[in-house]
């Protein structure tokens, strides 16, 4: 596998067998979001960090996001109502079915190569 993962290689990734099909489909939500974003020209990765389809994506990333959540809670404190709570969810929510998907496709290209 090569070493650095792209947004579009995780975006375009082309499911070869009926089991990767069936694995890769249940995030077909995850990937319409990430596409529709970046027509819209703006893909932030858990709402904090903005890519393009030539970015790297990698586990770290999603350590960032944490760490970002983390800092902005402890600096502003917790949400001031629940239209911020609900919105803290989805992004929540959302990096979590995106570093499924990409953990997935890791599994996936490591699969085809042994």
């Amino acid at each position: 596998m090569s070493s650095k993962i792209t947004l579009r290689q995780l975006i375009d990734f082309e499911p070869e067998t009926d089991g990767e099909k069936e694995l890769y489909s249940k995030y077909a939500f995850v990937i319409s979001d990430i596409k529709f974003k970046l027509q819209q020209g703006l893909y932030y990765l858990g709402g904090q960090i903005k890519m393009v389809l030539e970015d790297e994506i990698n586990l770290e990333l999603f350590d960032k996001v944490r760490e970002i959540d983390r800092k902005r809670e402890a600096e502003y404190g917790g949400p001031c109502n629940s239209f911020e709570q609900a919105s803290i969810y989805r992004h929540k929510k959302a990096l979590e079915d995106t570093e499924n998907l990409f953990k997935l496709y890791i599994e996936l290209i490591n699969s085809r190569e042994n």
